[in-house]
C-alpha cells in the first residue's frame, strides 16, 4: 500500500523514527532520515488505528474497538493483545516498564509490558481524550471540560482542574509544567505541582487537538490546520507551522523535531528551531 489512505490520528516519534496510527487500520513507521517506510502492517483488529506510542523497538497501538497491542517492529509480531477496553483507545503511553492507555470507556488503565497484565483502572467519570504522565503525576483530559490529575500509584484523585470550556483533548506534563488544549481554541499552562494556572496561549481558530511539550517549548496543533509552537516561559508565539491542508489531529515534540499528522492523510517532520518543514510522509 505504501501511501496512507485515510486520516491520520496519531503520531509520535523516537530518534530515528516517525510512527503513525492512521484511519485506514494501519501502523507505519518511517526512517526519519530519509523518509523510507520501514514498517506498515494492519491492526491486529482490523480497526482504524487511534494512538500509538513508541518505546525503542516497541510500538503500543489502540484502535477504534477498544484494541490495544504491544507490538515488536522489528518483526512486526503482537507481543500482546491488551483486553479490558470497551470503546476506542484515544490516547496510549510508555511509562518505564507499563503501558498507559485511555478510552472513550471513561477509564485510565495501566499494563505491565512483560505480562500483559493490567496493573491500575481508574474510573475517570467521562470520555477520556489523552493521557500524560511524569513520575507520580498522571494526568487526564477529558470530555467533561477538566483535566483530572491522579496519583501515579493508587490511582487517586489529586486535582481537578476546570478552567476550559471545552473538551479537553490533549495533556502533556514535565517537572515543570502541565499543557492543556481545547475544545475552547485555547492552550492552558500550569504550573507542576501546584496546578496552578499561569498562562493562556491564544491564536488558534478553532479547536486544539494535540499538544507536545519539551523544555520551554510547547507544540500545539489544531482544527485550523496549524501548528503553533510557543515560549512557555512568556508565552509567546515562536512560529506558525502551515503546510498540513486539514485539520491537524497530533502532534510529537522530540528535540529539534516535530512531527504531525493530520486529516489531509500526511505526516510531516518540522524544524522546532526555524519552524521549516523538511519531510512529507
Amino acid at each position: 500500500m505504501g501511501r496512507i489512505q485515510r486520516v491520520v490520528y496519531g503520531v509520535t516519534q523516537s530518534a530515528d523514527l516517525a510512527l503513525a496510527a492512521c484511519g485506514d487500520c494501519h501502523l507505519r513507521a518511517w526512517s526519519k532520515r530519509d523518509g523510507g517506510l520501514v514498517l506498515e502492517m494492519e491492526t491486529p483488529d482490523n480497526m482504524e488505528a487511534y494512538a500509538v506510542a513508541v518505546q525503542g523497538k516497541l510500538a503500543a497501538v489502540g484502535t477504534s474497538a477498544g484494541g490495544l497491542f504491544l507490538i515488536d517492529m522489528a518483526s512486526a509480531a503482537v507481543l500482546h493483545a491488551l483486553k479490558g477496553h470497551s470503546h476506542g483507545v484515544m490516547g496510549v503511553l510508555f511509562d518505564g516498564n507499563e503501558i498507559i492507555s485511555v478510552s472513550w470507556d471513561k477509564t485510565v488503565r495501566a499494563w505491565d509490558t512483560i505480562s500483559g497484565r493490567e496493573t491500575l483502572r481508574i474510573d475517570a467519570g467521562a470520555w477520556v481524550w489523552s493521557v500524560a504522565a511524569h513520575e507520580n503525576q498522571l494526568v487526564a483530559g477529558l470530555e467533561d471540560n477538566t483535566v483530572r490529575v491522579f496519583d501515579r500509584a493508587s490511582g487517586g484523585p489529586r486535582h481537578v482542574l476546570t478552567e476550559a470550556t471545552g473538551e479537553v483533548y490533549a495533556v502533556a506534563i514535565d517537572a515543570q509544567r502541565m499543557v492543556s488544549g481545547s475544545d475552547d481554541n485555547k492552550v492552558r499552562v500550569y504550573a507542576v505541582p501546584s496546578f496552578q494556572l499561569v498562562r493562556v496561549l491564544e491564536g488558534h481558530t478553532k479547536w486544539v487537538r494535540s499538544v507536545a511539550l519539551e523544555g520551554d517549548c510547547v507544540v500545539s496543533a489544531s482544527a485550523d490546520n496549524k501548528v503553533r509552537l510557543w515560549d512557555a516561559r512568556s508565552g509567546d508565539a515562536l512560529h506558525v507551522l502551515r503546510g498540513h491542508s486539514n485539520t491537524v489531529q497530533s502532534v510529537s515534540l522530540l528535540g529539534s523535531e516535530i512531527v504531525s499528522g493530520s486529516v489531509d492523510k500526511s505526516v510531516r517532520i518540522w524544524d522546532a528551531e526555524t519552524g521549516a518543514s523538511t519531510r512529507v510522509l
